[in-house]
């Protein structure tokens, strides 16, 4: 890790959801990159490092990625993000119920603050840039910070995130990837919203190289 950030990620539930905790070393100001797992002991640790929270990030609406997001509101008293497009499509009944019966929990209680492409999201000395790349949902989004990019289910190390999900779209999603991942300097560090297999990051010059999204259905037409 750089010298001005630091990372704590922690995996968590059957699907191995990847929580980013992100935090200056400098101020000890911090955000909470999808809050999925159980959040008592995340929490504690964000407590006992004396980090102070400023905000809730959530990459997109699926409930895996945002299942802990009230209880850090309320522990943390501080506001939960998501991109509009997502909390717009997550909030029509028709929609919350087939993802509930899809993904077995139900989806996000409306966001606090609504993100769009190209926000910038201070904590402390550092700058994080929302990055919209729909596709997996509506309003799936990346963020970057500092030579890292946190994809959500947007690219996985070697893959990329359902598309068979309510409001998925396959090519859109390789349309995001195209536009809106590959002309990032190839030297950013990937670091997907589930663990799958060995690897726990990448880097976008590797994906460009074994990742049959980008390879298959990008650099190959």
């Amino acid at each position: 890790m750089n010298k001005e950030m630091e990372m704590i990620r922690r995996v968590s539930g059957p699907y191995n959801l990847n929580t980013y905790v992100l935090a200056c070393k400098k101020t000890r100001e911090a955000l909470i990159i999808d809050p999925g797992g159980p959040a008592e002991a995340l929490a504690a640790l964000v407590r006992e490092k004396g980090l102070v929270p400023l905000w809730i990030l959530n990459t997109h609406g699926h409930a895996d990625q945002v299942f802990s997001t009230p209880s850090f509101k309320q522990d943390f008293d501080i506001p939960s993000c998501l991109h509009g497009a997502d909390d717009d499509f997550f909030r029509d009944p028709e929609v919350r119920e087939k993802t509930r019966r899809a993904v077995g929990l139900p989806p996000p209680y409306p966001a606090d603050v609504r993100l769009a492409h190209k926000d910038e999201i201070r904590f402390g000395k550092i700058c994080l840039t929302v990055i919209h790349t729909p596709g997996h949902t509506p309003g799936s989004v990346c963020f970057l910070c500092q030579g890292r990019l946190f994809t959500g289910d947007a690219v996985f190390v070697g893959e990329a995130g359902r598309t068979d999900l309510p409001g998925g779209d396959l090519p859109r999603l390789i349309e995001s990837i195209r536009v809106r991942i590959l002309p990032l300097d190839k030297k950013t560090i990937i670091h997907p919203g589930h663990h799958h297999g060995q690897e726990f990051e990448s880097t976008l010059e590797r994906e460009m190289k074994e990742n049959i999204y980008i390879t298959d259905f990008i650099l190959e037409h």
